[in-house]
């Protein structure tokens, strides 16, 4: 799986709408992913949970940029990178 911010931060040169796709993309992904993994082993429930935490990261990043809402549990430091994106992106006037 690809860093979270790091993606978020290439994304700056595309539009709401594409950012949206591609975020809604990466969450299926870490779903699909979780589902896919088997919980027989303690390494195998991380790996899941891993998954499942980081479509749920990006779920409530996904609810800032297609709403305009803050997204429960969304930490300080995600709302800081999205606050960061979204003026990015008005200073490029594509948002």
């Amino acid at each position: 799986m690809r860093d979270l911010d790091t993606l978020l931060n290439s994304l700056v040169n595309i539009d709401r709408d594409s950012l949206v796709a591609i975020l809604s993309s990466e969450a299926e992904a870490a779903e699909r992913l979780a589902k896919s993994i088997r919980t027989r082993t303690s390494t195998q429930r991380l790996k899941r949970m891993q998954a499942l935490d980081r479509a749920a990261r990006i779920n409530r990043i996904l609810l800032f940029f297609r709403n305009d809402e803050m997204g429960p549990y969304m930490s300080d430091a995600d709302l800081a990178l999205c606050k960061s994106l979204e003026h990015k992106l008005v200073a490029r006037g594509q948002l």
